[in-house]
């Protein structure tokens, strides 16, 4: 027979378990794609793909429009192009309320919202040729998402909507491959970005914080040891290296945090205070959405240089690839022509305060940084996720690219 101190205990269980099928039915974006995020809250999805000039298929996510009516000067309608960061997905932009993300946000302000998605995440997994189970598939880092996945999604966007130029919106990674870019461009592809909106602007990362600085200071491996630790082809870091960094990092903040089981988070850190609470498992579910090893270890090289090198493949292969033993480096004070709005902060780990100001603010031309704005207590996805980032952030931007548009 049962004690009194069993049937407490079974209680409890009972209620735990039915909390647990309230809380899954409750949240059922914990296992939707973009698009049915984005039709779950009654604004139109669709879906488009382009490949790039060296063969891998990307998913483009559009909401055409939202629930309002609003009507342009010229009957047109203006274009932004939001791109996700490192591990990330066309979800970020989507995973809050409506009244709180920053697609939905800009599509009732009468905007054509485009989501990009690079190379090696949930909706860009397919090539020409080779297969994600092909290790040749993951032969890449940021450089060829700026070289070749960067021009093809904006140039399909424009195609489609007929339009000259579009307003670009990137967060971290998303920032550091338009900064790339623009770098090497020869003033065709600056025409077409009518203004630049980066949110935790990554050049330098020299003084980051988290799982990436964490590898790049107590691990002095050559080159292949990294694909040793994280393993050759997608990422993967489920593994003794993701507790040692999750163990150093959350130890070391003395927190108790769900989220430091997420690498995510353990990058970009774990904390903050102006999340929706209901929304985290949501961001948590969807966020890694999956990149080649072969990008984490570009991040951490450029850690360890301190500046923007290209990826190092090593002497010899250096030698065939650049010509040179060692890397080259993107010159950021080769960008001009596109008007540039950075939003920063002195709380974020991977867009660090001392690299915003010692090295991005220091090459980039004074002449095309039309905006530099510095938020306090921001971490690197409350630029995504915060919900001071609705006033903060997205509205004055709303504002911004409507007057640029209408010309008032």
């Amino acid at each position: 027979m049962c004690s009194s101190f069993c049937a407490l205990s079974v209680l409890l269980v009972t209620l735990f378990v039915q909390n647990v099928v309230v809380e899954s039915k409750s949240d059922p974006e914990l296992h939707m794609t973009t698009p049915q995020i984005i039709e779950r809250w009654r604004y139109p999805a669709m879906i488009y793909s382009v490949t790039t000039d060296d063969g891998y298929i990307l998913e483009l996510h559009r909401i055409p429009h939202g629930k309002t009516n609003v009507t342009w000067p010229n009957g047109k309608q203006p274009v932004v192009f939001m791109q996700h960061g490192l591990l990330c997905a066309s979800t970020d932009w989507t995973m809050n309320l409506p009244d709180q993300s920053a697609a939905f946000i800009f599509a009732d302000a009468g905007f054509d919202v485009w989501l990009g998605n690079m190379r090696g995440n949930t909706y860009s997994m397919k090539h020409k040729n080779l297969k994600p189970s092909h290790s040749d598939f993951w032969e890449w880092s940021w450089d060829e998402m700026a070289t070749y996945d960067l021009p093809a999604m904006i140039n399909k966007v424009l195609e489609v909507t007929g339009e000259e130029s579009l307003y670009y919106m990137g967060h971290s990674q998303g920032t550091l491959t338009m900064f790339s870019h623009l770098s090497k461009d020869d003033g065709s592809f600056a025409k077409k970005i009518k203004k630049f909106f980066a949110l935790a602007p990554v050049g330098s990362v020299k003084n980051i914080k988290g799982f990436l600085s964490f590898f790049a200071h107590y691990f002095s491996l050559e080159f292949d040891g990294w694909f040793d630790i994280f393993g050759a082809g997608e990422f993967l870091p489920n593994n003794w290296a993701m507790k040692l960094a999750a163990k150093d990092i959350c130890g070391g903040l003395k927190i108790e945090s769900d989220l430091c089981d997420n690498v995510c988070f353990l990058i970009a850190g774990p904390e903050s205070d102006q999340w929706n609470s209901t929304r985290v498992p949501v961001y948590a579910s969807h966020d890694p959405a999956g990149t080649a090893t072969q990008n984490i270890v570009h991040w951490i090289q450029m850690v360890r240089h301190g500046g923007v090198p290209a990826y190092d493949w090593g002497t010899k292969e250096n030698k065939k690839k650049y010509g040179q033993a060692n890397p080259p480096e993107y010159d950021f004070t080769a960008i001009k022509g596109t008007p540039i709005y950075l939003y920063w902060s002195d709380a974020d780990w991977l867009a660090d305060k001392i690299d915003v100001t010692d090295y991005l603010l220091t090459r980039l031309n004074p002449a095309i940084i039309a905006q530099n704005n510095y938020f306090t207590d921001y971490n690197h996805f409350d630029f995504v996720f915060g919900l001071r980032a609705v006033n903060d952030i997205y509205h004055p931007i709303v504002d911004i690219c409507t007057k640029d548009y209408t010309g008032k």
